[in-house]
């Protein structure tokens, strides 16, 4: 878990993504109220994000999309306490072992990045 891999990513991806699994059928209980809890990260929430794709999703279901911005071990906790319905998380190996343990009903990829060092063919820096 961890290391610098899991910052960033690109808007049109995570977007599509986070839809995609803003979508995904809820429990029974979100259904009952229309209400939508999701446990995600302050790095996703702060991103901005969220204020774009929510009201687009609110908007096409009906649902009301509460959100509650942790870390990730916390978010992953609401999770698995059942007081999340949806969770966005960026601890992979904290992630599988939950679903694999049963707390989660499904897992999904929904976003990744990479990172590029760009710069000078001269490397004026000398980071080869």
């Amino acid at each position: 878990m961890g290391g610098t891999k899991r910052h960033g990513a690109t808007v049109y991806a995570v977007g599509t993504a986070l839809l995609a699994a803003l979508c995904h059928p809820l429990p029974p209980l979100a259904a009952q109220s229309h209400e939508v809890l999701l446990a995600t990260t302050t790095s996703t929430r702060d991103a901005g994000l969220l204020d774009t794709l929510l009201p687009i999703f609110e908007r096409r279901t009906g649902y009301r999309v509460k959100v509650i911005a942790v870390g990730s071990g916390q978010a992953l906790e609401l999770g698995r306490r059942g007081d999340a319905d949806v969770v966005l998380a960026h601890a992979p190996d904290a992630e599988r072992l939950l679903a694999d343990s049963g707390y989660f009903v499904t897992r999904r990829l929904v976003m990744h990045n990479d990172f590029l060092i760009v710069g000078s063919s001269a490397d004026p820096a000398g980071l080869r």
